[in-house]
C-alpha cells in the first residue's frame, strides 16, 4: 500500500509541468489545442498523471484524456471582461 505522502511525491514528479485542475492548458500531442484542466488522476501502474480536459474549441475531434505532461499551461485562451475582450 502507498501513502499518501508518497502519491503526493509521485504527483509532483509525473506532473512536470505543475498542473492543476481548473487550469487552462495548450495540449501538445502532435496536434496543439486549448483545453481546461477538469480533473487529474494517478495511474501508478503506469506511473502516469492523466488529465481529463474540457475543450475550448469542441468541434475539433481532439483527446478529452491526456497525460498531464503533454499539457503546457498557457493564458488568456478565453476572452472576458479581464482581458479587454
Amino acid at each position: 500500500m502507498v501513502s499518501n505522502k508518497e502519491i503526493e511525491k509521485l504527483f509532483d514528479r509525473w506532473n512536470p509541468n505543475n498542473i492543476r485542475t481548473g487550469d487552462r492548458v495548450t495540449v501538445s500531442i502532435g496536434q496543439k489545442y486549448q483545453a481546461r484542466i477538469v480533473g487529474l488522476e494517478i495511474d501508478l501502474k503506469n506511473k502516469k498523471v492523466y488529465a481529463n480536459l474540457k475543450l475550448v474549441d469542441n468541434t475539433r475531434r481532439s483527446p478529452i484524456r491526456v497525460d498531464v505532461a503533454d499539457c503546457y499551461l498557457s493564458k488568456g485562451i478565453y476572452v472576458g471582461h479581464h482581458t479587454g475582450g
